[in-house]
C-alpha cells in the first residue's frame, strides 16, 4: 500500500497515516453538524452538469468530513495509536529545506521508497498509478516505457505526445532536451528514498511543470551497516539480481548498489535488458552536508508497440512491426551542497553533468524504416539561499534562488532499407540554455483568529524562466530550406497560496499557480503541414514559431483525520491551458507536425479515504473524476477516415468541449493489506478504470477505447535478516486495453485505416528473496 500524505501526520502502522491531534472547539462541533443535511438538497434536474452534481456532492463530503473532525474533538481515543514523527515535504527547489505540509498549499503525496518497492510493480509509473489523478498509457507495448498522466497531464517517453509533467532526481531536472520526454527507464526505482508528487503549476521547479512534478530523492547511506543481495523471478522470463551495500564511518555515509534485470517479454519481441550502477557518497559534520552520486543507465527495450483491432482479438501476443527497439546509455553525477550560515540562513546548492546516447529503430511496414541516433550531453546548477525568522512574532522562510544549464542535443535521423541500407534524412543541432530565478515565502499570519488554537498560513511566489534554442541544421538534402535559427521564450510565472488550520486534524487550503513551457527544438522543426517530421519525428525546415505553452491552476483542498481509525483527502482543481502543442499524424506513418491548438481545460475532484482497524487491516480507497477538455474549436489532423475525407490525409473538426483523448474520466482505486502476523502480510488492491477516447479521435466520433478493472494481490514476509515477496498482477486475467489510435493496416487489401489498441498483460507472477548481512 502507498504511503502518501498531505499534512503533518502520525502513524498507527506501517504505511498508514492518521493524524493523532485532538479537536478544541465543542461550539464549532454544534454549528457544523447542524450545517451538514446535505441529504436534504433537492435532487438535480436533468439538465444539471455533470460538473455541478459532482461539486454537490463534493461539498456534502467535505461538510461530513469536518462536522466529524469536530464532533470528534471531544471524544477521548479508545485506544491512542502509536505515534511516527512527523512528515515534511520539500517546499523549496532544493532537498534539504523541508516544510510541513499542512503549510504547503497544493495537493502532495509522499511515498517512501520501501513502500513503493513493497507494491511489487516493475517500474515507477505501475507503483505511482495507485494514486488519485494517476493513470498510465501503454503506447509502446513495455511496462518500462508506459506513459504517466496526473490529471490529464502526461509526462512520457514517446516523442510527439504534448509534455506536462517535469521529474527531478536530486534537484536535477532529467526531462530531456529534445522534446521534454521522460526516460522512466533510466529513473532508479531500486534506489529511490522517497518519492513527492506536488500536484498543479509549482513555480520553483520551473518550466513544464504543468500539471505536475516527481520529486526523487535517492538513498544514502545509513547507521545500519549492510550487505544486501536479492534475487527475483517472474512470468514471462523475469529475472533481476541486486546487489546492494551502505553504511556510515565517522562522518562519511556511503551507498552502493548494481543491478541487473532481463525479461522475455510476454508478446513477441518484447524482451527488455536493463543495467544499472547507482553509488552514492556523502559527508555529514556540523552545519555542513555533502553528497557525491554517480548514475550508469545501459539498457535495451523492444517496443511490441500497438495490434490492429481485428489481429487483437485472435493473437494479442503478436508484434505488428517486429524490430522496434530503445537503446540508451546514460551517465550522470550530481553533486549536493547544504550549508548552515548561522541560525537564520542556509545554503543549497547543486552541479550536475549528464551524457545519454540513445539509438532508436521503427519498423515501418507502409514506407522505409527508420533509425536515428540521439546524443546529448547537459551541465549546471543550482543555487537556493534559505532564510529563517520570525516576523512580528510570526514564523516565516524565505527562499531565494538561481539555476543556469546549458544542453547540447544532436539528432540523426536515417531512413533504412530492410537490407540495411542506410539514407540520411535530417541532421539537427541545438543548444539550449535554460536560466530561471524565483522567490517563495511562506509565512505564518497568525493563530487564534477564528477558532482557539486555529493557524493561517500565507504563501507567495514568483519565478521568471528565459529558454533559448539555437538551431544548427546539417541536413544534406539541398532542397529543403534550413531549420537553423533562434528562438528565445521568457516568462514570469506566480503563486499564491492560503493554508488554513482550525484543528491540527483539519487543513483547507486554496492556491492559485500559473505554469509555462517553451516548445522543444524538435516541435519548432516540425510546425506546420508543410514540414512534416519523418522517421522519428525529427526534420529540418523554415516553420512557424509555435507559442509556449501556460496554465493557470485553481485549487481548493482539505485534509482531515475525523476518527483516530481514518484520514480523508479532498481537492478540487481547475487548470486553464493555452496554446496547448499537439502532434498530429496526417498519413499514419511515424511523420508528424507539431501545432498550438488554442484552449484547453482539465478539471477535476480527487477523494480518498485510508483507515486502520486493529493493527490489522489497512484499508484504503480513492476516487478521481478528470474532464480534459478543448475550450476551443479547432482543425486537427488525423490517420482516421473521416465524414467529409474519404482517404487520408484528412483532417478533423474539434468542437468545443470535446474531450482530450486517452484522459479517463474516472478512476477508482481501492485495497486492504492484512498484517496477519508480525512478519506476514497479505494485500489485495484493485482499480477501476472507465472509458477513453483513441488518438486520433479528439472530435469524439468515434466508439471509445473500454473500461476495465484490474485486480492484483501480494504477500511479503520478513523474519530475521530474510524477505521474500510474491505478488500476481491482474488476478482475473482480465483482456483489456489501455491505449488506442488509427493507423493504415497494409496487410489488408486496400490498406483501410483501422483502430490500432495495445494490450494489457495477462495474469503473471513476480517473487524475489533477499538476505541482509
Amino acid at each position: 500500500m502507498l504511503l502518501h500524505t498531505s499534512a503533518r501526520v502520525d502513524s498507527i502502522g506501517p504505511g498508514v497515516p492518521v493524524f493523532t491531534l485532538r479537536a478544541r472547539n465543542a461550539r464549532a462541533t454544534q454549528r457544523l453538524a447542524s450545517a451538514a443535511p446535505c441529504a436534504n438538497q433537492p435532487s438535480p434536474t436533468g439538465g444539471l452538469m455533470a460538473w455541478r452534481v459532482v461539486s454537490l456532492a463534493v461539498a456534502c463530503g467535505v461538510a461530513a468530513v469536518i462536522a466529524g473532525v469536530t464532533s470528534a474533538s471531544g471524544q477521548e481515543p479508545t485506544e491512542p495509536p502509536v505515534r511516527l514523527p512527523p512528515l515534511e515535504v520539500t517546499g523549496t527547489r532544493l532537498p534539504g529545506s523541508p516544510l510541513p505540509v499542512d503549510s504547503v498549499p497544493a495537493t502532495v503525496d509522499v511515498i517512501p521508497g520501501e513502500t513503493l518497492r513493497a507494491t511489487g510493480e516493475v517500474t515507477l509509473q505501475e507503483a505511482l498509478r495507485r494514486l488519485p489523478g494517476v493513470s498510465t498509457a501503454n503506447q509502446q507495448g513495455n511496462s518500462f516505457q508506459m506513459d504517466f498522466s496526473v490529471r490529464g497531464f502526461q509526462g512520457t517517453s514517446v516523442t510527439g505526445a504534448p509534455q506536462g509533467i517535469s521529474v527531478f532526481v536530486d534537484g536535477v531536472r532529467v526531462n530531456e532536451p529534445t522534446v521534454e520526454e521522460i526516460n522512466f527507464d533510466l529513473l532508479p526505482l531500486d534506489d529511490i528514498e522517497r518519492v513527492e508528487l506536488i500536484r498543479g503549476p509549482a513555480a520553483v521547479f520551473g518550466r513544464n511543470t504543468l500539471g505536475g512534478v516527481l520529486n526523487i530523492v535517492t538513498r544514502r547511506g545509513t547507521e545500519v551497516r549492510e550487505i544486501v543481495p536479492e534475487a527475483e523471478w517472474g512470468s514471462f522470463g523475469q529475472q533481476k539480481y541486486r546487489l546492494r551495500i551502505g553504511g556510515v564511518e565517522g562522518p562519511v555515509d556511503y551507498y552502493v548498489a548494481g543491478t541487473y534485470f532481463s525479461e522475455e517479454g510476454w508478446r513477441d519481441a518484447s524482451a527488455s535488458r536493463l543495467g544499472r550502477l547507482f553509488a552514492r557518497v556523502g559527508l555529514r559534520s556540523g552545519g555542513t552536508d555533502v553528497a557525491l552520486s554517480y548514475q550508469r543507465a545501459q539498457n535495451r527495450i523492444e517496443q511490441p508497440g500497438s495490434l490492429p483491432e481485428s489481429e487483437l482479438h485472435q493473437h494479442r501476443t503478436r508484434n505488428f512491426t517486429g524490430g522496434d527497439f530503445f537503446e540508451p546509455l546514460m551517465n550522470a553525477v550530481t553533486l549536493n551542497l547544504k550549508q548552515d550560515l548561522g541560525e537564520r540562513w542556509a545554503l543549497a546548492a547543486t552541479l550536475f553533468a549528464r551524457t545519454l546516447d540513445a539509438e532508436q529503430f521503427n519498423v515501418n511496414v507502409i514506407d522505409t524504416n527508420a533509425r536515428s541516433f540521439t546524443s546529448t550531453a547537459s551541465a549546471g546548477g543550482t543555487v537556493e539561499a534559505i532564510h529563517q525568522a520570525r516576523v512580528f512574532g510570526r514564523s516565516n522562510r524565505l527562499a531565494l534562488g538561481v539555476e543556469y544549464a546549458y544542453a547540447d542535443a544532436r539528432v540523426r535521423v536515417f531512413d533504412e532499407t530492410p537490407a540495411g541500407q542506410r539514407t540520411i534524412d535530417s541532421d539537427i543541432r541545438d543548444g539550449l540554455t535554460t536560466i530561471g530565478g524565483w522567490v517563495l515565502n511562506t509565512l505564518e499570519v497568525g493563530r487564534g483568529l477564528l477558532v482557539p488554537g486555529d493557524q493561517l498560513v500565507v504563501t507567495g511566489g514568483a519565478r521568471f524562466d528565459y529558454v533559448r534554442h539555437t538551431i544548427g541544421d546539417r541536413t544534406p538534402n539541398p532542397d529543403l530550406p534550413s531549420s537553423a535559427g533562434t528562438h528565445t521564450f521568457m516568462r514570469a510565472t506566480p503563486r499564491f497560496g492560503i493554508n488554513y488550520n482550525p484543528t491540527p486534524r483539519l487543513n483547507v487550503y486554496f492556491s492559485f499557480a500559473e505554469g509555462f513551457r517553451a516548445p522543444s527544438f524538435l516541435e519548432l522543426t516540425c510546425a506546420s503541414p508543410a514540414t512534416i517530421c519523418p522517421g522519428l519525428q525529427a526534420g529540418a525546415a523554415a516553420d512557424p514559431p509555435l507559442k509556449p505553452v501556460t496554465v493557470r491552476n485553481y485549487e481548493v483542498g482539505a485534509r482531515a483525520q475525523p476518527w483516530p481509525w481514518l484520514e480523508a483527502r479532498l481537492a478540487l482543481y481547475r487548470s486553464d491551458v493555452q496554446d496547448d502543442i499537439f502532434s498530429v499524424a496526417p498519413t499514419g506513418t511515424v511523420g508528424l507536425f507539431f501545432q498550438n491548438v488554442g484552449g484547453t481545460r482539465r478539471q477535476g475532484v480527487e477523494v480518498e479515504l485510508r483507515g486502520k482497524y486493529a493493527r490489522l487491516l489497512e484499508p484504503w480507497l480513492n476516487y478521481a473524476y478528470t474532464e480534459a477538455t478543448f475550450r476551443d474549436e479547432v482543425l486537427l489532423g488525423t490517420a482516421r477516415v473521416t465524414a467529409d475525407c474519404a482517404a487520408p490525409p484528412c483532417t478533423q473538426r474539434v468542437r468545443k468541449g470535446s474531450e482530450l483523448p486517452l484522459v479517463p474520466r474516472h478512476r477508482i482505486n481501492a485495497g486492504i493489506d492484512a498484517h496477519v502476523t508480525d512478519w506476514l502480510t497479505v494485500s489485495l488492491s484493485g482499480a477501476y478504470v472507465s472509458r477513453q477516447w483513441l488518438r486520433g479521435d479528439e472530435a469524439n466520433e468515434t466508439r471509445q477505447l473500454g473500461d476495465y478493472v484490474v485486480l492484483n494481490a501480494g504477500l511479503s514476509a520478513r523474519w530475521k535478516a530474510l524477505s521474500a515477496f510474491l505478488s500476481v498482477q491482474n488476478l482475473l486475467d482480465t483482456e483489456y486495453e489501455t491505449f488506442g489510435t488509427f493507423a493504415p493496416n497494409p496487410r489488408v487489401d486496400g490498406t483501410p485505416v483501422q483502430r490500432f489498441l495495445t494490450p494489457a498483460a495477462p495474469v503473471n507472477f513476480r517473487g524475489g528473496l533477499a538476505w541482509r548481512f
